[in-house]
């Protein structure tokens, strides 16, 4: 029994032993089919700022694009170590919102810059869409796309080379980093005129110019008014029976503007302008013509009449016919940029304009009887014919400018309409003048009471223009200027509108003659201009 005892402990103690082996050997098998998570270094890590390691890196200004130089890429600064934990978090959101993340930016460190006198490099960092830049084993470099834009304003296109804005990107790749650097030539940026690099148009909003204006008007064609006696088949016409207000005159326009916005894109502008006063002049007496006198018509008898002034043995006097024509106006546009192309612009314009005609003709005589009951009586007569036009209306046109180099062509052309206010001012006049007597009626030969008076009335006109006008940049910022101005006003009256039609008339005063007519007409002036312009 007692050995069966001890071989029964024996026995239960190999048991023992072999069972812990047996586990023993379980449990190291078992160990080695356990997939431990590994770290994946193939996701990518967003680094973690940690107070107290941020580096500080000093900066200065950019280099201007002239002396700006491209330097080496800065090296990334090594992430901070990351938890297990943090990690097993940031690859489970990773996991979770992998297209949200595909969609936000990454950091990206761009290239240092460094100027010419070494001064301290400048880190800058933008974001980059993660899918506009994909990762290459190999560095290369992309080249800036350029996109060019000229200034609005004249300034920066005069007499210079074209102020531009070139705007691009260069991106590098150098396997999963990613230097991304905008590349500028500051200037004139693509709106017009602002404050990056173009000072010269910024500072000053105001220009213009002053120019001499030589110009031509279409002239009048007045009636005969005086004339040798026309009972001779061979009469002559002294006076009338031609186109007056035909020849050349000096005068002058201002140009005055300002810009209305930053980038010099919309403007104001107002212009005042005369063309000067042309005048007819013609006189006539004893010496000049042996017989001389006024034509008419006569009537009361419906026959040609005739005025005696000067007749040898008959009567001996003078004759004088004054005419004058005064054409001024004047206008203010608003102008805005419409369209801009390779130093060219096109602006639209709208505002007001006035436009004044105004002419005079005035026909006077004095004449002394030689002969009969009547001889020493001073006759004299005068008739005076005043017309004033005057347009107010609005107006719409197009103005352009290009400059090339030195040179500069600017082109206006505009319409207004609006109303023409039109007075006609008619006066005569007859003294008798008998041994110191002297009796005087508001009546003279082509004004009497059937016409004489003040009449007015409106109508609808139009005023168009056209200017052209060439540009040499003979001094810095201003423009010699030549070109070509003509302008119009229609439904104007004239001196030889408003003058009876047949010189009809009626001593008599029995009949409703002369006429009171306004036969409408069209007035224009064009000619040359020479000045000097503020080119802006």
């Amino acid at each position: 029994m007692k050995n069966d005892a001890t071989g029964h402990r024996y026995l239960r103690a190999v048991l023992a032993g072999s069972c812990i082996l047996a586990i023993t050997h379980s449990a190291t098998a078992a160990d080695g089919l356990i997939r431990k998570r590994m770290p994946d270094r193939g996701v990518y890590q967003p680094p973690t700022l940690v107070a107290g390691q941020v580096e500080t890196v000093p900066t200065t200004a950019l280099p201007t694009p002239t002396s700006r130089r491209r330097a080496a890429p800065v090296n990334l600064v090594a992430a901070p170590a990351v938890s297990a934990e943090a990690q097993d978090e940031n690859e489970a959101a990773s996991n979770d919102s992998n297209e949200s993340l595909r969609e936000l930016p990454m950091p990206v460190v761009l290239e240092s810059v460094e100027t010419q006198t070494q001064s301290p490099k400048l880190k800058t960092v933008s974001f980059e869409q993660a899918s506009a830049a994909p990762a290459v084993p190999k560095a290369r470099r992309s080249q800036p796309t350029q996109h060019v834009e000229t200034c609005s304003c004249q300034s920066c296109r005069s007499g210079q080379a074209p102020a531009t804005m070139a705007y691009g990107e260069e991106v590098i790749y150098d396997d999963e980093v990613v230097y991304s650097e905008p590349s500028y030539d500051l200037g004139c940026d693509a709106g017009g005129c602002d404050s990056m690099g173009c000072n010269r148009c910024g500072d000053n909003h105001w220009f213009g110019s002053v120019e001499l204006l030589l110009m031509f008007r279409n002239g009048d064609h007045l009636p005969p008014l005086v004339t040798t006696d026309q009972l001779d088949a061979n009469f002559q016409v002294l006076s009338g029976a031609e186109k007056v207000f035909d020849e050349m005159t000096a005068g002058g326009r201002l140009t005055i503007g300002m810009w209305l916005d930053p980038y010099k894109d919309r403007s104001v502008v107002g212009r005042l302008w005369f063309a000067g006063e042309d005048s007819h002049d013609f006189t006539a007496n004893d010496s000049s013509a042996s017989v001389f006198g006024r034509p008419f018509f006569d009537v009361e008898f419906g026959q040609q009449g005739f005025q005696v002034i000067a007749e040898p043995g008959v009567a001996s006097g003078e004759v004088s016919v004054h005419a004058d024509s005064q054409i001024a106006g004047g206008d203010v546009s608003i102008r805005q940029l419409w369209y801009k192309d390779r130093g060219a612009t096109v602006d639209l314009l709208y505002g007001y304009q006035y436009m004044r005609v105004e002419e005079n003709l005035r026909i006077s005589s004095r004449s002394t009887s030689l002969s009969g009951v009547d001889a020493g009586a001073i006759l004299s007569l005068e008739d005076s014919f005043g017309i004033e036009n005057d347009f107010h209306g609005a107006q719409i046109g197009v103005s352009t400018f290009y400059r090339e180099g030195d040179w500069s062509l600017s082109t206006l052309a505009k319409a207004a309409f609006g109303n023409t206010r039109r007075r006609v001012d008619l006066s005569g006049n007859q003294t008798i003048s008998i041994d110191g007597d002297s009796a005087s009626q508001p009546n003279g030969l082509l004004v009497r009471n059937s016409n004489a008076g003040v009449h007015d009335d409106n109508t609808f006109g139009w005023v168009p223009e056209l200017d052209l006008t060439l540009g040499w940049q003979r001094f810095p910022s201003f423009d010699v200027t030549f070109g070509y101005h003509i302008i119009a006003m229609t439904h104007a009256l004239r001196p030889s509108g408003v003058i009876d039609p047949e010189l009809g008339t009626d001593l008599s005063d029995a009949t409703n003659r002369p006429l009171a007519v306004f036969r409408k007409d069209t007035v224009y002036v064009q000619g040359l201009h020479f000045g000097l312009s503020y080119i802006y």
